[in-house]
């Protein structure tokens, strides 16, 4: 029987991952020691294990240079359904995990506010998630979806792809001057195997004229008692 590229989109994103992780705000985490998963927050600066942990701080960060604005969200569940609904009216979240299954993406929502009086040029392929313990992730792109939706066995693993890549900061993108841009940043999963307890969002590629400039955004994790 063959399966439909759009009820199979689901399929493709979860068969990305064989780890049973990623961070909503808040959401489960679990390693592949088996321990039972636990529920945590990302919050925008560096750990510090004198903090009190706020639930209600918020999780977007935010900055500015020479006129462009970056701002970074890491999205809880409804929050990214509604975000794929305001761009993809209609379209179910790819990113959602099977009921009773914890989260399988790191999803952001990354807005750039152009008002540089230049076209921003912006590199996603060089955005860079690592830990102090050197663990590391790239956010997915074309590729990494279309491969996986060929190894699930999808029948047009081009039609689901590029449904899917409509959300996704794919290859080199230019934001005009004077414009805003929105759309989604999706990493394989850190996990409580890594060790983490903070990270650094490294942009290495941002070019504004024919300058070049690099961005660091950083998050911690703060465990939510059930």
């Amino acid at each position: 029987m063959r399966r439909n590229a759009a009820s199979a989109l689901l399929f493709v994103l979860c068969a990305a991952l064989l780890l049973s992780v990623g961070p909503g705000v808040p959401t489960a985490f679990a390693g592949k020691n088996g321990k039972e998963p636990g529920r945590y927050r990302l919050v925008p600066g560096p750990y510090d294990k004198k903090r009190v942990a706020d639930e209600g701080a918020p999780a977007a960060s935010q900055t500015t240079l020479k006129g462009l604005t970056v701002m970074v969200e890491p999205l809880e569940p409804e929050d990214r359904a509604a975000f794929i609904e305001r761009i993809k009216p209609g379209m179910a979240d790819p990113f959602a995990p099977a009921p009773g299954r914890p989260e399988q993406f790191m999803v952001f929502r990354v807005a750039f506010d152009n008002r540089t009086g230049f076209p921003v040029t912006f590199q996603p392929g060089n955005v860079m998630i690592i830990t102090k313990r050197q663990a590391h992730r790239f956010p997915l792109d074309f590729t990494d979806l279309y491969l996986n939706a060929e190894r699930a066995g999808i029948d047009d693993p081009q039609r689901a792809t590029n449904r899917v890549v409509a959300l996704i900061y794919d290859t080199s993108t230019t934001i005009p001057d004077g414009t805003r841009m929105e759309r989604l940043l999706v990493f394989r999963p850190l996990t409580d195997d890594d060790k983490w307890r903070e990270y650094g969002m490294h942009f290495s590629y941002i070019q504004i004229d024919s300058d070049t400039h690099t961005l660091s955004f950083m998050y911690h994790k703060q465990l939510i008692e059930d």
